[in-house]
């Protein structure tokens, strides 16, 4: 009997012993359900390009930049529920232009490249929406207005260059090569 009894005061304390698991419903810490976007701070400073140089260089004959232009700066007007929408229009656009016919001062490596930086932050800022991660969203957007700022910069220094006249260089015949088709440092 006593055999028994030491058996089920075994049981007892084993069974007291166990820790209690608190409740899996308080626990488990909730995704964020909602994008907050900030206005990036790059956004506030976009570069402009004046019309007097959009004349001048044609700009306004190149439709798919135009389009782009302002796909980007629409997005400064940032409507946080409809983020994603913007973010898959502006890759449509930025696509469209990259497969579309650059202008003649336009049409090299450095511009064609720096269409693919922007490209590039446009799909890992779709990616930081579609996954809600705030920070790293608002952080992508920043860059992808640095990334445009620079484009712009480019654009601009290189119609400066495109002004140098290559008399002044003493060269006669002067051969362009077409960066996106044969890469420069391509073998072929």
């Amino acid at each position: 009997m006593l055999r028994y009894f030491v058996l089920g005061l075994i049981i007892i304390f084993l069974f007291s012993c166990i820790e209690k698991k608190p409740e899996n419903n308080q626990d488990i810490e909730k995704k964020e359900e909602k994008l907050d976007v900030d206005t990036p701070d790059e956004a506030t400073q976009l570069t402009q390009l004046t019309s007097e140089f959009i004349e001048e260089n044609k700009i306004d004959q190149w439709a798919q930049f135009i389009k782009f232009k302002d796909a980007v700066e629409d997005i400064t007007l940032l409507n946080t529920a409809e983020i994603m929408t913007f973010i898959s229009e502006l890759y449509k656009t930025t696509t469209s232009l990259l497969k579309a016919p650059f202008p003649e001062d336009f049409n090299k490596f450095p511009i064609y490249s720096r269409i693919k930086v922007i490209q590039t932050q446009i799909i890992k800022c779709h990616f930081y929406a579609a996954n809600r991660q705030n920070k790293k969203l608002n952080q992508s957007l920043d860059k992808l207005y640095l990334e445009y700022n620079v484009l712009l910069r480019r654009m601009i220094s290189m119609a400066e260059d495109n002004k140098i006249e290559l008399d002044s260089l003493k060269m006669v015949n002067s051969i362009f090569q077409d960066s996106k088709m044969k890469p420069a440092f391509s073998r072929k």
